[in-house]
């Protein structure tokens, strides 16, 4: 919940318009995160980061790319990764104390792996390369490639 908490003020309090209702959208997804967390409803978990994610979003309005965003995407990916650790705890205290450094690297290399990439792709789109259909199909293979890896990594094991 600080987390949700330091990135719902982080959000408020450096827009230039919106304040109020910025405010009221991260109480509301840091009140709906305790109440997942609380209640113990996963599927309650992703909703109060989209509200997050929406927060932020009203903050950028149409205005130029933040060079911040990879650092909120890190934040959210730890926040989300957070709280469902926090109920897959539950009644299991004793192989908890196991695991908990190898779980809490896990998920600080998980959110410092999403600032990393949030980076570089933020650094690739600032690129000037140029134009042409040379450089769209090598964007097509790209975005091929990346939909492949993602079904290679979905892909139920035996």
């Amino acid at each position: 919940m600080l987390g949700a908490g330091g990135v719902a003020a982080v959000v408020a309090l450096t827009a230039h318009s919106y304040r109020p209702e910025l405010g009221v959208i991260g109480v509301a997804a840091v009140v709906l995160l305790a109440l997942a967390v609380a209640a113990g409803f996963p599927s309650l978990i992703p909703w109060p980061l989209v509200l997050l994610a929406a927060g932020y979003a009203l903050k950028l309005g149409g205005g130029p790319v933040d060079p911040w965003a990879p650092v909120y995407a890190g934040a959210l990916v730890g926040i989300a990764e957070l709280a469902y650790w926090s109920l897959e705890l539950r009644g299991r205290a004793e192989a908890a104390e196991r695991l908990t450094e190898r779980r809490a690297g896990l998920i600080v290399a998980l959110a410092g792996g999403s600032v990393a990439a949030g980076g570089l792709v933020l650094t690739a789109t600032s690129l000037r390369i140029g134009s042409g259909i040379a450089i769209d199909i090598i964007g097509v293979a790209a975005a091929v490639a990346a939909v492949g890896v993602l079904a290679a990594v979905a892909r139920p094991r035996p």
